[in-house]
């Protein structure tokens, strides 16, 4: 293949992976439509949806900052996440934030795909959302798939007081990203063990599309999140494979009064949010996912044992 030619098939590839999932999974239909919001950071317009579930009259519920991926968007995350529907059964406010350029400025140094100042992003939103007495501010999670699972665990590391706890999907942690002032809080990861763009094993990160530096293992990303936590050792479950579904392997580690700390191993799973409606297209190019395992359920699930009421 020449060299124009294999040019043209990775940005084919590369167009498919960012777009697939918006084309193939439906949007969710539920009472209530997240909105477009409109903000100003130093200078630059930002933009995100907003979802509060029908009924929230005048409650500071508990908030999702949901992250797309590398070259999608605020309303793709939004649909193939389909976290609306989920959020209005279990009254939650989901922020969509949108990244410059379909991107997040997640904390690596080499091969980072973005400049912009989205952690002043974040905290502006955030500010925003509260003022308006929509979320308790004490029940903030940052979830993300790919770029937006490294942009979660950097927020962690440079905004960790206005977090509840993280959800990192398809992702682990860069090996050059500066972590300055952590602090303990539950994590939970799902990752597939066949992911082709965030190797479960650490290595290149999608090295298909160029240089664009290097992920820890998922074991490693979990150590250092164990020894931050002050996590004991760890408990593993076994959801067997069932109706054609991808086998699950659950850690949850033994951990201090809200510094929970759980692991979703998708065996032989692919690039993909466990639970998500997706097309054959998708799964060819991003791999398996389960409906072994949810992870609307799992991640939410986990936080309010976090958090009893």
């Amino acid at each position: 293949m020449h060299k124009f030619d294999r040019m043209l098939s990775r940005a084919a590839i590369l167009t498919a992976i960012f777009f697939v999932t918006a084309i193939l999974s439906p949007r969710p239909a539920v009472a209530g439509d997240a909105i477009s919001h409109t903000i100003e950071v130093n200078g630059v317009r930002r933009t995100y949806l907003l979802y509060v579930p029908p009924g929230q009259n005048g409650k500071r519920l508990p908030a999702f900052i949901m992250m797309h991926g590398s070259g999608s968007t605020d309303v793709q995350q939004e649909r193939y996440s389909n976290f609306d529907a989920f959020a209005q059964t279990h009254g939650l406010v989901v922020i969509y934030p949108n990244g410059i350029d379909k991107h997040w400025n997640d904390g690596r140094v080499i091969g980072h795909e973005s400049a912009a100042d989205d952690i002043g992003f974040m905290k502006a939103m955030l500010a925003e959302v509260t003022v308006q007495g929509l979320i308790d501010p004490k029940r903030v999670y940052a979830a993300g798939i790919s770029n937006g699972g490294f942009m979660a665990q950097h927020m962690a590391c440079v905004m960790s007081d206005a977090l509840a706890g993280i959800a990192v999907v398809a992702a682990s942690q860069p090996v050059d990203a500066a972590c300055p002032s952590p602090r303990p809080m539950p994590v939970i990861f799902f990752h597939g063990t066949a992911d082709k763009f965030v190797p479960f094993n650490g290595g290149p990160i999608a090295p298909q599309f160029g240089n664009r530096g290097s992920a820890m293992s998922n074991a490693q990303a979990v150590a250092i999140w164990q020894k931050r936590n002050g996590c004991g050792a760890a408990q593993k479950t076994q959801l067997p494979a069932k109706n054609d579904q991808l086998a699950v392997t659950v850690e949850t580690y033994s951990c201090p009064a809200r510094r929970g700390l759980e692991n979703v191993i998708v065996q032989e799973g692919g690039h993909t949010w466990p639970g998500a409606n997706q097309g054959w297209l998708a799964t060819k190019i991003l791999g398996p996912v389960t409906d072994n395992i949810n992870a609307n359920d799992t991640m939410w699930s986990f936080f309010q044992s976090q958090n009893p009421k």
